[in-house]
């Protein structure tokens, strides 16, 4: 017993230099964080961003998270800050700013170890910058070939190349994709109806027979590009005019000239609206190209139908009366009796008439059109037609039926039903209009 007593006491004796000795003697193993992203992936704005981290010790051991780079570690054990973005489950969605340029720019990513235990605070492990991407030059794209004559429309887009040599497409609606750019013009606009570039109408106004579209990079105009095209005014025009009433009238000059920029013997048309004093110009290359004219009046406004007839009103139910008997019996009692009357019902209404369908109004006149032009357009008249359309006379009114006679009223006898009212008749349709005079006439 009192050996043990005495080992005991030697033990207890250690026991502190056991518990100090791995401190004083181990030396603190080392961890190199590093923060590794999708090189793929462009960092800009609304783009989100794989990234994961690379845990390196001292001994040449290495971790690294799951997802992006498939590795071991939880991320669970790391929290993630960033600047102008935000973090979920191994991605960064980048939040930037598209209005400014972002050469030379970073967003900072702050990494912290999360403490789980006795309520200790997170653990800062490393900051690292990710740059930006930034645009270096633009190009404008356009779909196919297209139409190059006054009026058609040019499907176009813009590729934004990048400092890694990466590029975007962006193509119209321009409202939607391309609102990064500023746009000057020449001879071209914008569409109101498809919001895409149209050539203008107006050949008249069209510089050199080219169209222009200059595009800079709204943040960085240093940064543009420039659409050039010659017109071919290759096009098979359609000119229509329709009125409220009689067609326009048309007075119509064609003359021909040749154009030696584009190699081509151009129809001059000019067209003037009688009515509206509107002027249209059109130039239509000879070699393919055409224009058809109409001036169409209005359709006649179709008659109104006929009401239907109201029905007729029930007959009333026949009169019930009432009288009483008193009988004084043999053996003196009384027997009252009383007996009950049902007069004759009344006669039910007579329905009413359906009124008449109105007639249809007459169609309107077609416009006359004048073509005057010049002896050299002889031999090209087949590529201008022209047509005088007048309006289609409107429908007669569909006729009212006859309200029905009413019932008869119950009663001893029932009442007489009523007469059905008559139908109305249809509306007659209207006339329709006639063509207007179409003229070619030469002039010196």
């Amino acid at each position: 017993m009192k050996f043990f007593i005495t080992v005991i006491v030697s033990l207890i004796w250690c026991l502190p230099a056991i518990a100090q000795s791995p401190v004083s003697n181990a030396k603190t193993e080392t961890q190199k964080y590093l923060l590794e992203y999708d090189p793929n992936i462009l960092r800009i704005e609304g783009n989100s961003l794989p990234i994961g981290i690379v845990v390196l010790s001292d001994k040449a051991q290495k971790s690294q998270t799951k997802g992006f780079l498939k590795g071991l570690d939880n991320w669970s054990k790391y929290k993630i800050e960033v600047d102008s973005g935000n973090y979920s489950n191994g991605k960064i969605k980048i939040k930037g700013n598209r209005k400014i340029y972002k050469k030379g720019d970073s967003l900072t990513v702050n990494v912290y170890a999360k403490k789980w235990f006795l309520g200790g605070k997170e653990k800062w492990l490393f900051m690292q910058k990710i740059p930006y991407n930034y645009e270096t030059s633009i190009n404008i794209l356009t779909a196919g070939n297209f139409s190059k004559a006054p009026g058609d429309h040019v499907h176009f887009g813009i590729r934004k190349y990048f400092d890694n040599k990466m590029f975007i497409d962006k193509w119209a609606p321009v409202r939607k994709n391309l609102k990064d750019f500023v746009f000057l013009f020449n001879g071209v606009h914008i569409s109101k109806s498809k919001d895409d570039l149209k050539i203008d109408n107006d050949p008249t106004k069209i510089k050199n027979n080219k169209i222009q579209l200059i595009t800079l990079l709204a943040k960085n105009t240093a940064i543009t590009d420039t659409l050039n095209v010659l017109l071919d005014y290759v096009a098979n025009y359609q000119f229509n005019t329709q009125s409220g009433r009689t067609g326009h009238d048309l007075n119509v000059m064609a003359d021909i000239f040749y154009e030696p920029v584009i190699n081509a013997q151009l129809l001059k048309i000019k067209i003037q609206n009688q009515t509206t004093n509107q002027i249209y110009n059109y130039w239509i290359n000879t070699n393919g190209g055409s224009i058809a004219i109409s001036s169409k009046s209005a359709n006649g406004s179709d008659g109104l139908n006929g009401s239907d007839g109201s029905s007729g009103t029930q007959g009333s139910p026949g009169t019930v009366s009432t009288s009483v008997e008193t009988k004084t019996n043999s053996d003196g009692t009384i027997t009252t009796t009383t007996n009950i009357v049902t007069g004759q019902g009344g006669d039910g209404g007579n329905g009413q008439d359906g009124g008449n369908g109105q007639d249809g109004d007459a169609g309107g006149n077609g416009g006359n059109i004048t073509i005057n032009y010049s002896p050299g357009v002889t031999p090209y008249l087949n590529l201008i037609q022209a047509s005088s359309i007048p309006g289609r006379g409107g429908a007669g009114g569909k006729a009212g039926k006859g309200g029905a006679g009413g019932n008869g009223g119950v009663g001893n006898p029932n009442g007489n039903n009523g007469s059905n009212g008559r139908d109305g008749r249809n509306g007659f349709d209207g006339y329709n209009g006639r063509k207007g005079n179409v003229t070619f006439k030469i002039i010196n």
